[in-house]
């Protein structure tokens, strides 16, 4: 469908690509990645013709219909947010268009009856195009498609310039998604969705059938929808069959045959180089020592494979310990021009404890923080921090505190601590600067590089509490993994918002839900608690499909056929919760013995005899921890085996 013939691209004297050819086939999902810079956007506007190459030819299809979903400048007409996303249907506006017209000229009295009988039969046809077309069902696609986005009914009359530019782009996504495209090119999609419109969009994109090529630095959102990954580097692309966890994993053994390639060609070359040494002074020997220097003159030298960030490791520095009770937050409630943004708000942290706050856009997740550090004051409860509690804040606007005349390099190194210092040029390696880059000042640098730079200091700085908001927005997938490290390793604690679901997997134990103006609290890991959002999402699809299906199913399908494929998908969901339902089981019998435990642990009057006063209220804090789960398990159990009832009577 796409063609790059011998393709090179040369802005000035940096080459871009280097004589790159490769084809892009329909139903392709491929996955580009590279370091920044490298030119993945570049890529995306040589396909689309927004450029041309240097030398070479892009070809593409003559009937390909191509869909770009670019970072940022977005072109708008001056509509609302529904008008501009049902946009995607101006071949089916202009039908009705012209039967508007058509319609206002047949109300002439004075129209002739050919002319009468001549606007019927256009009439006719149209209709019958528009018929054709499915046309009745713009609207219902259109609030689908927006409110999997994320937004809400009242929002589809707003006016398209009011918006921020993380909801400009969302609109810009729905209208692409509803031109249904033959191949779609996404830079950074998920940027500024949440994880409900994540989830929403992945599975949106495994229905579609069309092509796709996916730039992004979220791995799960690359595993779950692509199955090539093109990786883009020094002007060149190399190709590998599979999602992200297998690149990473083929990668690693590339790299490692690369070493031992060089390491034997080199031995190689030992072994001729003594040859040469031992008998260049013997006349016998000659032609032998000449051939084996030819030989060494036109040998293609291996080269080690250059190190990558992925190698830099980073640990805190150490700082005091805090008390038991790390925060406590009580009956928060905070309103925003006269409208209760949340009410009611109780959250608490404890010592060690990473805790991932999680919500749609817009539900009140960084005022929330911000409350949290007493950036901002609530119209009703109180925020209160433990004993020795010594906290960081991070957030995009945090690059405010920058020293404009500093260099990067001064800017980090002002603030780390004597022992940190040898260490400060590789963590700002891994926050991608790298050679000279250490030497711009950072009232030049973009918003992004800010916010790399004020996370890298975060890191030189003691602390015990770590409050963090979106930390992963500006950062590849290598750095992130940096990051990940440290923060596992990390002693204190730990409240993040974020959509990453690869970042959070493993790192937090418990999850804050901000949703209609409410805190719901999830004490299992971020994995439990994606795939029930998931579950949630896929059975709210389900009955959509249910309310639609006498309607979409084409007449040709016979009942036996649809009977066939419902039985199919019950028992899949049957096999699926029976999973669950083992799983939820292993849970609940591990915490009731962790309970049992507790229990005599509580009973034991030497617990509250001995001079470790925090330990009581340590044993207290986990029996209610574990406690609150089996509550919840216990639901969950209940609510599951009664779904699996049903699937079974009905099979």
């Amino acid at each position: 469908m796409i063609r790059f013939h011998d393709v090179c691209l040369n802005f000035g004297s940096t080459v871009i690509f280097d004589n790159i050819s490769l084809q892009i086939r329909l139903n392709d999902r491929i996955g580009l990645i590279g370091p920044n810079g490298a030119g993945k956007s570049t890529f995306f506007k040589l396909v689309c013709k927004h450029i041309e190459p240097s030398s070479g030819n892009v070809i593409c299809a003559k009937d390909a219909k191509l869909g770009y979903l670019p970072q940022e400048c977005f072109a708008f007409k001056k509509r609302t947010v529904f008008e501009e996303a049902s946009s995607a249907f101006e071949t089916i506006h202009h039908l009705k268009d012209q039967i508007d017209t058509i319609h206002t000229k047949l109300e002439n009295p004075s129209l002739a009856d050919d002319d009468r009988q001549e606007l019927l039969d256009r009439y006719t046809h149209l209709q019958h195009q528009l018929s054709v077309v499915n046309a009745n069902k713009i609207d219902a696609e259109t609030e689908k498609v927006l409110k999997g986005i994320g937004f809400k009914v009242s929002d589809f009359g707003k006016n398209i310039e009011a918006l921020s530019g993380g909801w400009q782009m969302r609109v810009a996504l729905s209208r692409l998604l509803l031109q249904e495209p033959d191949i779609l090119l996404l830079d950074e999609p998920t940027n500024h969705l949440d994880v409900d419109s994540i989830l929403w969009l992945e599975q949106y994109l495994r229905e579609l059938h069309a092509g796709l090529i996916l730039i992004s630095h979220d791995k799960a959102f690359l595993d779950r929808n692509v199955t090539k990954i093109w990786e883009l580097e020094k002007g060149n692309i190399c190709e590998y069959h599979g999602n992200y966890s297998f690149y990473e994993s083929e990668k690693e053994k590339r790299r490692e045959l690369q070493i031992s390639r060089y390491t034997n060609q080199q031995k190689k070359i030992k072994e001729v180089e003594r040859f040469i040494e031992r008998f260049r002074a013997k006349n016998t020997k000659a032609s032998q020592v000449q051939s084996r220097i030819k030989m060494l003159e036109k040998m293609e030298k291996e080269e080690l494979p250059e190190n990558t960030v992925q190698k830099v490791t980073f640990r805190f520095p150490p700082a005091k310990q805090s008390g038991a009770n790390v925060l406590d937050v009580k009956d928060i409630s905070y309103k925003y021009d006269e409208k209760w943004i949340f009410e009611g708000i109780c959250l608490s942290i404890e010592r060690g404890e990473k805790v991932a706050l999680v919500g749609q856009n817009g539900s009140g997740k960084s005022t929330l923080l911000r409350i949290i550090n007493r950036m901002s004051n609530p119209q009703i409860g109180s925020v209160t921090t433990g004993h020795n509690v010594l906290a960081d804040y991070f957030a995009q606007e945090t690059a405010e505190s920058l020293q404009g005349t500093n260099t990067v390099l001064e800017e980090v190194e002002s603030i780390a601590p004597f022992s940190m210092l040898p260490l400060v040029r590789n963590l700002l390696g891994a926050f991608l600067f790298s050679g000279d880059d250490v030497f711009k000042a950072v009232n030049v640098l973009s918003g992004g590089e800010k916010s790399r730079l004020c996370l890298a200091k975060i890191l030189l700085k003691p602390a015990n509490f770590l409050v963090l908001d979106e930390p992963t927005n500006h950062i590849d997938i290598t750095t992130k993994k940096v990051l990940k490290e440290a923060l596992l390793n990390y002693p204190g604690s730990l409240l993040i918002v974020s959509h990453d679901r690869d970042f959070l997997d493993g790192l937090v134990s418990k999850v804050y839900e901000l949703k209609e103006g409410k805190l719901f609290v999830h004490l299992s890991g971020f994995r439990d608690f994606i795939e029930k959002r998931e579950a949630e999402l896929r059975s709210e699809t389900n009955k959509t499909v249910t309310q639609i299906a006498p309607e979409a199913n084409p007449p040709e399908m016979t009942s036996q056929k649809q009977l066939f494929l419902q039985k199919k998908e019950q028992n899949a969901r049957r096999r699926k919760l029976e999973k669950e339902l083992q799983k939820i089981e292993e849970r609940i019998s591990s915490l009731e013995t962790q309970k049992q435990e507790l229990d005599q642990i509580l009973l034991d009057p030497q617990l509250y005899n001995n001079n470790d006063k925090e330990r009581p209220i340590i044993i207290n804090k986990q029996y209610k921890t574990v406690t609150e789960e089996l509550e919840n398990l216990y639901q969950k159990w209940e609510v599951t085996h009664s779904d699996l009832d049903m699937i079974n009577a009905e099979v």
